[in-house]
């Protein structure tokens, strides 16, 4: 089954979710990260049954059976987490400042790759320890 990577963002106010391979142009939003899963797999259907229709030649990770796998930016990782953890306790867990965590979380900053995965070591793990409760 192919894997097609699907990009999540924060856009302001909604969500968007884009195929990571620029072949494919086709985008969706939604309020809820649920509401953008939902939306980005029914416009890449009507996209995929558009391009059979027209005769064209589907993208190859679209030829077969294909599963989406997505990847949220830290932007939409930070968006989505502020409904169960408060942004200073995250600042605390990964030992930042939290108007930094602001500072990405708005888009005014763009954190480097190393802070990237801190950012998102440190929302897992204070969900592993909520979990354990």
């Amino acid at each position: 089954m192919n894997k097609v990577i699907i990009i999540i963002d924060w856009v302001p106010n909604n969500f968007s979710a884009a195929v990571a391979n620029g072949e494919v142009a086709c985008v969706a939003t939604g309020k809820t990260l649920e509401d953008v899963k939902k939306n980005i797999m029914g416009a890449l259907a009507f996209h995929i049954d558009g391009i059979l229709q027209d005769g064209g030649i589907v993208p190859v990770e679209f030829s077969e059976d294909w599963e989406p796998v997505y990847h949220m930016t830290t932007r939409a990782q930070l968006k989505y987490a502020d409904k169960y953890i408060v942004r200073k306790s995250l600042a605390e867990e990964i030992g930042v400042a939290e108007q930094q965590l602001s500072h990405y979380a708005n888009g005014q900053r763009h954190p480097r790759p190393a802070m990237q995965r801190r950012i998102s070591e440190g929302i897992k793990s204070i969900c592993a320890r909520l979990a354990c409760m």
